[in-house]
C-alpha cells in the first residue's frame, strides 16, 4: 500500500461535522470543509480529471497515521450505517477425561459464516473497563462487539475479557479498494478476513447442547466399563490370592504335620506307594525327551510324568483347551490341568500317588514332578513366544484380541 505511512499526507477520507466523506462527495479544494482525522488539520480535496481524488493537508508537513486513522473510522462508519455484518465460522470443541491419566476423548460442533442484522448499534460504548470500537445487539437480543484492525490487532486481556468480540482485519487492505465506495463496503461488510476472539452465541442452541450431552453420556460409559473392568480385576485378583494364602496354609499345616512324626509318616508314605514310586523312577530313567517340534511339541521339565506322548497332551492343549478360553478372562494351568487329565488319565495308582504328594518326604517328592508345574512350564512358553500373553499376576495366563483362535467365540 503505497500511499500509507505514518508521514504520508494524503488521506482516503475526509472529516466534517462528526462525519466522514470521500473527495468526489465534497467540494474541490479547501471549500471541502473537510479536517483531517488524525491531526484534526484542514484538508484540501484535490478533483484532478486525470488522477483519482484525494485529500491533502493544508499547510501541515506531517501526519502520523492519518491513512489508518480514516481507514479504521471509515469502516466503523460503514457498519453504522449499514446495520449488518457476516459474522465469521465457529467451531465449539469438546474434551472430556473419563478415565484419569487416559487420552482424553473429544467432539466438536461447527458453525458456518452468516450474514447477520444488527438491530442497535453504537461506536465506542464503555464495556466495564473496555471500550470496543462497536457495540450491538442482535435479533435475538445477544450483544455483539465488533473490533476493527488496521495497525494493531486486539491485544490478550481484551479478547479474553469481552464475549462475543469479532474482529475485522483490513490491516492489508489494497488502496484501491480504499478508494473504491462499493469494494470498501463489501470488504468491511462480508469480505474481509474476521475472527472470533470469544463467543457464547452458539452455547444454548440445540446442535452444541446434543453434541455436549453426547460426549458426557460417552464418557459416562467409558467410566462404568473401566471401573466394572477394575473391579473383575481386583475380584479376581483377591481369589487369587486367597487360594495362594489357602495353598500357602495348607502346605505349612502339612509341614507342621510332617514334622511332628516325620520319620514315621515319611516311612509309612513311602511304603505304601513303594511300587509306585520305583514305577515311576523307572519310567523317568527310560523316558527319552523327543526334539520339538513347533508349538504342539515343546519340551518341558517333568514332562514323563503323562503317560501319553508329548505332542498329545500338548496338542490337546493347544487345539481343544485354549480355543474354548474366552478373550476377556484369564485362567491358570490348575483349569488346563484339569482337562488334560480328563482326556489322558494317569493309571489309577499314579493318579493316587500324585494327588498325595504331600504326604511324601522331601526325597520322595523330587521323584514325582507337579503336573500342575508342567503344564505351567508349557504355557509360559507359549506366552514367551506370543502365542499366548501373561496375565495380570504370576501364574495367569490369558489370550489376547488378534491371536490365532481369534475366530472362535466361546
Amino acid at each position: 500500500m503505497p500511499e500509507q505511512g505514518s508521514g504520508n499526507l494524503k488521506v482516503p477520507f475526509g472529516l466534517r461535522e462528526g462525519r466522514l466523506y470521500r473527495p468526489d462527495d465534497v467540494s474541490s479544494g479547501k471549500a471541502c470543509g473537510c479536517i483531517c482525522p488524525a491531526c484534526e488539520a484542514t484538508l484540501i480535496a484535490n478533483q484532478g480529471k486525470l488522477k483519482r481524488a484525494y485529500f491533502s493537508h493544508f499547510r501541515t508537513e506531517t501526519c502520523a497515521g492519518g491513512y489508518e486513522t480514516a481507514v479504521h473510522l471509515m469502516a466503523k462508519q460503514v457498519i453504522l450505517d449499514e446495520r449488518r455484518l457476516r459474522i465469521p465460522p465457529l467451531r465449539i470443541p469438546f474434551e472430556l477425561t473419563p478415565i484419569e491419566d487416559e487420552p482424553p476423548i473429544r467432539s466438536s460442533v461447527h458453525y458456518p459464516e452468516r450474514d447477520v442484522q444488527l438491530v442497535e448499534v453504537e461506536a465506542e460504548k464503555q464495556q466495564g473497563r473496555w471500550r470496543p470500537d462497536l457495540t450491538a445487539i442482535l435479533k435475538n437480543g445477544s450483544p455483539l462487539h465488533i473490533e476493527i484492525r488496521v495497525t494493531h490487532a486486539v491485544d490478550a486481556e481484551k479478547s479474553e475479557s469481552l464475549d462475543n468480540l469479532v474482529e475485522i482485519n483490513l490491516s492489508q487492505l489494497p488502496v484501491e479498494t480504499v478508494y473504491d465506495e462499493d469494494a470498501f463496503v463489501d470488504e468491511v461488510i462480508l469480505n474481509a478476513e474476521r475472527c472470533w476472539h470469544r463467543c457464547s452465541l452458539y452455547d444454548d442452541l440445540k446442535r452444541t447442547v446434543e453434541t455436549r450431552q453426547e460426549l458426557e453420556a460417552r464418557a459416562e460409559r467409558i467410566a462404568k466399563e473401566h471401573a466394572e473392568r477394575k473391579a473383575a480385576e481386583e475380584k479376581r485378583a483377591y481369589h487369587a490370592e486367597m487360594s495362594r494364602m489357602r495353598e500357602q496354609a495348607r502346605r505349612q499345616a502339612s509341614q507342621k504335620l510332617k514334622s511332628k512324626d516325620s520319620f514315621k509318616s515319611d516311612a509309612l508314605a513311602h511304603q505304601k506307594y513303594k511300587s509306585q514310586l520305583l514305577r515311576l523312577k523307572e519310567r523317568q530313567s527310560s523316558y527319552v525327551m523327543p526334539p520339538a517340534e513347533g508349538s504342539k511339541s515343546v519340551p518341558v521339565d517333568g514332562e514323563w510324568i503323562f503317560f501319553v506322548p508329548r505332542s498329545a497332551w500338548q496338542g490337546f492343549i493347544m487345539e481343544q483347551c485354549l480355543p474354548k478360553m474366552r478373550i476377556d478372562r484369564e485362567f491358570t494351568a490348575r483349569e488346563i490341568l484339569n482337562e488334560v487329565v480328563r482326556q489322558f488319565p494317569w493309571p489309577a495308582e499314579v493318579s493316587e500317588l500324585i494327588k498325595s504328594r504331600h504326604k511324601l518326604s522331601e526325597a520322595d517328592v523330587r521323584n514325582v514332578p507337579d503336573p500342575e508345574k508342567v503344564v505351567a512350564g508349557y504355557l509360559k512358553v507359549l506366552a514367551a513366544n506370543a502365542v499366548l500373553a501373561f496375565g495380570s499376576h504370576s501364574g495367569v495366563f490369558k489370550r489376547y484380541d488378534g491371536d490365532r483362535w481369534s475366530r472362535v467365540r466361546s
